[in-house]
Protein backbone atom coordinates (compact mmCIF):
# COMPACT_ATOMS: atom_id res chain seq x y z
CA UNK A 1 0.00 0.00 0.00
CA UNK A 2 1.03 3.30 -0.94
CA UNK A 3 -0.14 6.29 1.03
CA UNK A 4 -0.23 10.19 0.01
CA UNK A 5 0.56 12.83 3.20
CA UNK A 6 0.25 16.47 3.85
CA UNK A 7 2.53 17.79 6.61
CA UNK A 8 -0.15 20.69 8.19
CA UNK A 9 2.42 22.71 9.82
CA UNK A 10 5.87 22.99 9.21
CA UNK A 11 8.56 25.45 9.64
CA UNK A 12 10.70 24.90 6.86
CA UNK A 13 12.21 28.19 6.72
CA UNK A 14 13.75 27.46 10.41
CA UNK A 15 17.21 26.69 10.95
CA UNK A 16 18.23 24.05 9.83
CA UNK A 17 16.12 24.19 7.01
CA UNK A 18 16.54 27.49 5.78
CA UNK A 19 18.79 27.47 2.46
CA UNK A 20 18.62 23.51 2.19
CA UNK A 21 14.85 22.93 1.79
CA UNK A 22 15.13 21.15 -1.44
CA UNK A 23 16.81 18.25 0.50
CA UNK A 24 14.25 18.13 3.35
CA UNK A 25 11.83 18.38 0.65
CA UNK A 26 12.79 15.37 -1.09
CA UNK A 27 13.43 13.33 2.18
CA UNK A 28 9.98 13.89 3.11
CA UNK A 29 8.52 13.51 -0.82
CA UNK A 30 10.60 10.56 -1.55
CA UNK A 31 8.65 8.93 1.58
CA UNK A 32 5.08 10.20 0.25
CA UNK A 33 4.55 13.91 1.69
CA UNK A 34 3.49 15.57 -1.48
CA UNK A 35 2.00 19.21 0.34
CA UNK A 36 3.91 21.53 3.10
CA UNK A 37 1.82 24.23 4.82
CA UNK A 38 4.12 26.95 6.28
CA UNK A 39 3.08 29.17 8.75
CA UNK A 40 4.73 32.27 9.54
CA UNK A 41 5.23 33.85 13.38
CA UNK A 42 5.55 37.55 12.47
CA UNK A 43 6.49 40.03 10.05
CA UNK A 44 10.72 39.38 10.06
CA UNK A 45 9.68 35.61 7.88
CA UNK A 46 6.30 36.70 6.23
CA UNK A 47 8.37 37.03 2.84
CA UNK A 48 10.63 33.68 3.96
CA UNK A 49 7.42 32.58 3.52
CA UNK A 50 6.52 33.83 0.51
CA UNK A 51 9.93 33.42 -1.19
CA UNK A 52 9.28 29.68 -0.33
CA UNK A 53 6.29 28.52 -1.81
CA UNK A 54 7.18 30.76 -4.94
CA UNK A 55 10.56 28.50 -4.87
CA UNK A 56 8.56 24.95 -4.75
CA UNK A 57 5.63 24.28 -5.92
CA UNK A 58 4.41 21.93 -2.85
CA UNK A 59 4.92 24.49 -0.56
CA UNK A 60 2.02 26.90 0.70
CA UNK A 61 2.19 29.30 3.29
CA UNK A 62 0.25 31.46 6.00
CA UNK A 63 0.40 34.75 7.42
CA UNK A 64 0.01 35.65 10.58
CA UNK A 65 1.72 36.86 14.20
CA UNK A 66 2.20 34.12 16.66
CA UNK A 67 1.57 35.26 20.20
CA UNK A 68 4.76 34.74 21.63
CA UNK A 69 6.55 36.56 18.62
CA UNK A 70 4.21 39.95 19.13
CA UNK A 71 6.20 42.94 17.81
CA UNK A 72 6.45 46.24 20.64
CA UNK A 73 4.68 48.24 18.10
CA UNK A 74 1.90 45.32 17.51
CA UNK A 75 -0.60 47.81 16.33
CA UNK A 76 1.32 48.52 13.20
CA UNK A 77 2.62 45.02 13.03
CA UNK A 78 -1.32 44.31 12.81
CA UNK A 79 -1.84 46.66 10.03
CA UNK A 80 1.16 45.53 7.92
CA UNK A 81 -0.35 42.31 8.23
CA UNK A 82 -3.72 43.54 6.52
CA UNK A 83 -1.83 44.77 3.87
CA UNK A 84 0.35 42.25 3.11
CA UNK A 85 -2.90 39.62 3.16
CA UNK A 86 -4.70 42.18 0.82
CA UNK A 87 -2.34 41.63 -1.57
CA UNK A 88 -0.98 37.89 -1.36
CA UNK A 89 -3.73 35.48 -2.16
CA UNK A 90 -2.84 32.42 -4.55
CA UNK A 91 -0.75 30.12 -2.36
CA UNK A 92 -1.72 32.11 0.91
CA UNK A 93 -3.78 29.59 2.39
CA UNK A 94 -4.73 30.43 6.07
CA UNK A 95 -3.73 33.06 8.81
CA UNK A 96 -1.25 32.11 11.23
CA UNK A 97 0.02 30.81 13.03
CA UNK A 98 -1.93 32.92 15.44
CA UNK A 99 -3.74 32.55 18.84
CA UNK A 100 -2.65 32.98 22.63
CA UNK A 101 -0.43 31.21 24.45
CA UNK A 102 -0.80 31.68 29.06
CA UNK A 103 2.07 29.72 29.38
CA UNK A 104 4.00 32.21 30.93
CA UNK A 105 1.36 34.25 33.81
CA UNK A 106 3.93 37.15 33.12
CA UNK A 107 3.02 37.24 29.18
CA UNK A 108 0.76 40.32 28.51
CA UNK A 109 -2.83 38.76 27.64
CA UNK A 110 -4.25 41.92 26.45
CA UNK A 111 -2.04 42.32 24.47
CA UNK A 112 -2.38 38.32 22.61
CA UNK A 113 -6.05 39.49 22.86
CA UNK A 114 -6.08 42.25 20.87
CA UNK A 115 -3.80 40.98 18.22
CA UNK A 116 -5.63 37.25 17.90
CA UNK A 117 -8.72 38.88 17.52
CA UNK A 118 -7.32 41.14 14.63
CA UNK A 119 -6.46 38.57 12.68
CA UNK A 120 -9.72 36.32 13.55
CA UNK A 121 -11.37 39.23 11.76
CA UNK A 122 -8.81 39.53 8.82
CA UNK A 123 -9.55 35.49 8.39
CA UNK A 124 -13.42 36.41 7.99
CA UNK A 125 -12.95 39.15 5.66
CA UNK A 126 -10.75 37.00 3.68
CA UNK A 127 -12.59 34.11 3.84
CA UNK A 128 -9.26 32.33 4.89
CA UNK A 129 -8.73 29.50 7.45
CA UNK A 130 -6.94 30.01 10.98
CA UNK A 131 -4.10 28.13 12.26
CA UNK A 132 -4.29 28.98 15.95
CA UNK A 133 -2.13 28.16 18.57
CA UNK A 134 -3.75 27.68 21.97
CA UNK A 135 -1.56 26.54 25.18
CA UNK A 136 -3.28 26.79 28.26
CA UNK A 137 -6.10 29.05 26.77
CA UNK A 138 -8.81 27.47 25.12
CA UNK A 139 -11.25 28.59 26.84
CA UNK A 140 -10.22 32.45 25.92
CA UNK A 141 -9.64 31.21 22.29
CA UNK A 142 -13.12 29.62 22.01
CA UNK A 143 -14.64 32.47 23.62
CA UNK A 144 -13.21 34.70 20.90
CA UNK A 145 -13.88 32.57 17.98
CA UNK A 146 -17.86 32.06 19.37
CA UNK A 147 -17.55 35.65 19.07
CA UNK A 148 -16.25 36.29 15.86
CA UNK A 149 -17.49 33.03 14.21
CA UNK A 150 -14.32 33.27 11.46
CA UNK A 151 -16.72 30.91 8.56
CA UNK A 152 -13.94 29.03 7.18
CA UNK A 153 -12.80 27.68 10.52
CA UNK A 154 -9.54 26.61 10.82
CA UNK A 155 -7.20 23.86 12.74
CA UNK A 156 -6.03 24.37 16.75
CA UNK A 157 -2.30 23.23 15.95
CA UNK A 158 -0.79 20.57 17.95
CA UNK A 159 -3.47 20.07 19.87
CA UNK A 160 -3.06 18.25 23.60
CA UNK A 161 -6.33 18.49 25.67
CA UNK A 162 -9.46 16.65 26.14
CA UNK A 163 -12.08 15.68 24.50
CA UNK A 164 -14.13 18.02 25.68
CA UNK A 165 -12.36 20.32 24.42
CA UNK A 166 -11.62 19.25 21.18
CA UNK A 167 -15.49 18.48 20.38
CA UNK A 168 -15.89 22.33 21.52
CA UNK A 169 -13.19 23.30 18.81
CA UNK A 170 -14.93 20.84 16.11
CA UNK A 171 -18.63 22.40 16.57
CA UNK A 172 -16.88 25.79 15.63
CA UNK A 173 -16.30 24.39 12.21
CA UNK A 174 -12.15 23.50 13.62
CA UNK A 175 -10.06 20.37 12.98
CA UNK A 176 -7.53 19.30 15.33
CA UNK A 177 -4.13 19.11 14.37
CA UNK A 178 -2.39 15.75 15.23
CA UNK A 179 1.24 16.38 16.12
CA UNK A 180 3.94 14.29 18.40
CA UNK A 181 2.43 14.29 21.62
CA UNK A 182 0.55 11.44 20.47
CA UNK A 183 3.56 9.17 20.45
CA UNK A 184 4.73 9.75 24.22
CA UNK A 185 2.75 7.32 26.96
CA UNK A 186 2.23 9.75 29.16
CA UNK A 187 -0.61 11.73 26.98
CA UNK A 188 -3.73 9.51 27.63
CA UNK A 189 -5.62 11.99 27.55
CA UNK A 190 -4.87 13.68 24.40
CA UNK A 191 -4.74 10.19 22.75
CA UNK A 192 -8.13 9.35 24.11
CA UNK A 193 -9.40 12.76 22.04
CA UNK A 194 -8.29 11.61 19.29
CA UNK A 195 -9.21 8.39 19.63
CA UNK A 196 -12.79 9.43 19.76
CA UNK A 197 -13.32 12.72 17.31
CA UNK A 198 -14.77 12.47 14.31
CA UNK A 199 -11.53 11.15 11.45
CA UNK A 200 -12.90 13.65 9.22
CA UNK A 201 -12.08 16.41 11.68
CA UNK A 202 -8.61 15.64 12.22
CA UNK A 203 -4.77 16.65 10.35
CA UNK A 204 -1.25 15.51 10.67
CA UNK A 205 1.23 18.20 11.35
CA UNK A 206 4.88 17.97 12.34
CA UNK A 207 5.60 21.30 13.55
CA UNK A 208 9.25 20.91 12.14
CA UNK A 209 11.89 21.28 13.84
CA UNK A 210 10.12 21.18 17.05
CA UNK A 211 7.80 19.03 19.09
CA UNK A 212 9.41 15.82 18.28
CA UNK A 213 8.31 12.81 18.51
CA UNK A 214 9.19 10.03 21.16
CA UNK A 215 12.43 8.81 21.49
CA UNK A 216 13.83 11.58 19.48
CA UNK A 217 13.78 14.10 21.65
CA UNK A 218 16.90 16.51 21.64
CA UNK A 219 17.07 15.90 17.59
CA UNK A 220 15.53 18.15 14.72
CA UNK A 221 12.08 17.04 13.96
CA UNK A 222 12.06 17.02 9.72
CA UNK A 223 8.25 16.71 7.91
CA UNK A 224 9.13 13.37 6.65
CA UNK A 225 7.91 12.48 10.26
CA UNK A 226 4.63 13.06 9.00
CA UNK A 227 4.89 9.49 8.15
CA UNK A 228 6.12 8.00 11.61
CA UNK A 229 3.00 10.16 13.03
CA UNK A 230 0.62 8.58 10.76
CA UNK A 231 1.59 5.54 12.18
CA UNK A 232 0.65 6.18 15.78
CA UNK A 233 -2.63 7.81 15.09
CA UNK A 234 -3.40 4.10 12.70
CA UNK A 235 -2.52 2.96 16.16
CA UNK A 236 -5.37 4.94 17.74
CA UNK A 237 -7.90 4.85 15.89
CA UNK A 238 -9.92 1.91 14.41
CA UNK A 239 -10.17 2.30 10.60
CA UNK A 240 -7.76 1.12 8.48
CA UNK A 241 -4.40 2.61 7.53
CA UNK A 242 -6.02 3.30 3.84
CA UNK A 243 -9.33 5.13 5.59
CA UNK A 244 -7.15 6.78 7.99
CA UNK A 245 -4.18 8.27 4.76
CA UNK A 246 -7.34 9.30 2.48
CA UNK A 247 -9.27 10.80 4.93
CA UNK A 248 -6.61 12.83 6.70
CA UNK A 249 -5.21 13.86 3.07
CA UNK A 250 -9.06 14.80 1.75
CA UNK A 251 -9.11 16.66 5.08
CA UNK A 252 -5.98 19.21 4.28
CA UNK A 253 -6.86 19.44 1.03
CA UNK A 254 -10.59 20.61 1.66
CA UNK A 255 -9.33 23.21 4.67
CA UNK A 256 -6.28 24.68 2.79
CA UNK A 257 -8.08 24.66 -0.83
CA UNK A 258 -5.03 23.38 -2.24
Amino acid sequence: MSFEFIDSHCHLDFSPFSGNEAHYLQKAQAKGVSKFIVPSVNQFNWANVVSLSEQHESIYYALGIHPLFISSDHQAEVTSLKQLVSEHRGKCVAIGECGLDFWDKESNRDVQIDVFREQCFLAKNYQLPLIIHSRKSHDHVLKILREIKPEKGGVIHGFSGSLQQAEQFIRLGFYIGVGGVISYERAIKTKNAISKIPLEKILLETDSPDMPLNGFQGEVNTPDNVVNLFEYLSVIRKEPKQTIANIVYKNTTSLFSI
